[in-house]
């Protein structure tokens, strides 16, 4: 019995996370070459939370030039806006059965802590490539992804332990 339910679980994940990826890919297909309305969406945002930078779009590409002045800092692109983990974050809530009132409690604010954590990312990104260029590569390639990960992940296990469980399973 439970094999069956891991096997329903892995089954309605993939389903979801492919048709929400599949979906994501069509949604920069349309808006290709300028950025995606998430990526746009991301670097407004950290732009007016810190407004000593300025995003541009850039010519001919999906992305956003951040700037601060006439100093040219980072490239905001499609991988930079946390889809990819919003995505895979709501495939496995929803291919892990509940009630709909632990959906409509959890998954926004879960959504919500993964989008602003991204934009403090990113910050903190930024202000490294400004103080500490030589550690920029070593934490926009390893130390960020894995920070972000865990996070999702520690939201998926709250799930799993505390949010998702039904009512008779407490």
């Amino acid at each position: 019995m439970e094999t069956k339910k891991a096997l329903q679980f892995i089954i309605i994940f993939i389903i979801i996370y492919v048709f929400s990826n599949g979906l994501y890919q069509y949604i920069l297909w349309l808006y290709a070459p300028t950025p995606d309305p998430m990526t746009l969406y991301t670097s407004l945002i950290l732009c007016k939370i810190f407004p000593q930078f300025n995003a541009t779009p850039l010519l001919f590409d999906a992305g956003l030039l951040i700037s601060k002045g006439t100093q040219k800092l980072v490239n905001i692109k499609e991988g930079c806006n946390g889809m990819a983990l919003i995505t895979t974050f709501l495939s496995f809530v929803i291919a892990f059965k509940s009630k709909l009132i632990n959906y409509l409690k959890f998954v926004p604010a879960a959504i919500l802590s993964i989008i602003l954590f991204n934009i403090l990312r990113l910050y903190i990104l930024i202000e490294i490539k400004l103080n500490y260029i030589y550690y920029f590569d070593i934490f926009h390639t390893y130390i960020f992804p894995i920070i972000i990960y865990f996070i999702t992940f520690i939201l998926m296990v709250l799930w799993v332990k505390f949010i998702g469980r039904k009512p008779n399973e407490n």
